[in-house]
């Protein structure tokens, strides 16, 4: 097989599985419609995966007891009790992640909810922070009100001040909080997270 495939091939998974939001399984399905056009064997495939778990569970060994993503997933939570829906690895750009809020938003409004606003990260921004050491993080609310958005990015930046994280925002709604640094530490845990996630997490801590 070409060296460079190989390479590509070697990255996206690493990337898929450092996320920790993905199974196996469902890494493997996510490559081969990725290459689709490639002509690679499973049994390659299989043996990249294994690698570079292996290579996860090794660097697992030396993580803090509470990593970043531990303090995220509790802001999040915390950013549910304002009113806010909160979503991880939401879609693969900004747009999708808007989509996927809106989407939550609709959702939830069946319920008799009605969310004031979202913040999210999504897959770029996951690939972002482990490479980088931070997380982006969009906000807005649902009615395109400008005062409204920028209380809510105020909000979600407070939460993450008061759990310890170095936040970089300028108070512009056009402009993405950022945390940084920020550690990108999850293991896979078959737990809900993304659009499903969210909504269940919201109904829970939103009373």
């Amino acid at each position: 097989m070409d060296k460079e495939l190989i390479q590509e091939i070697n990255y996206e998974m690493s990337i898929l599985i450092d996320s920790g939001f993905y199974c196996n399984e469902e890494i493997l399905e996510i490559i081969e419609e990725q290459f689709i056009d490639e002509d690679i064997p499973l049994d390659v495939l299989d043996n990249i995966i294994l690698n570079k778990y292996n290579e996860n569970i090794s660097k697992q060994k030396n993580w803090e007891e509470k990593t970043d993503f531990d303090r995220i997933r509790e802001c999040f939570n915390q950013i549910n009790k304002e009113n806010i829906i909160a979503i991880h690895n939401a879609g693969y750009t900004i747009d999708e992640g808007v989509h996927d809020a809106f989407e939550v938003f609709h959702h939830l409004k069946t319920k008799n909810r009605s969310p004031e606003g979202f913040c999210f990260y999504n897959f770029q921004d996951i690939e972002v922070a482990i490479n980088y050491n931070l997380l982006n993080i969009a906000f807005g609310d649902f009615t395109d009100n400008e005062e409204k958005s920028l209380d809510i990015g105020k909000k979600i930046a407070n939460i993450f001040k008061v759990n310890g994280f170095s936040v970089k925002w300028n108070e512009n709604i056009n402009t993405r909080i950022e945390i940084n640094p920020f550690k990108w530490e999850k293991s896979f845990d078959n737990q809900e997270y993304e659009m499903e996630g969210a909504f269940n997490s919201y109904l829970k801590n939103y009373k």
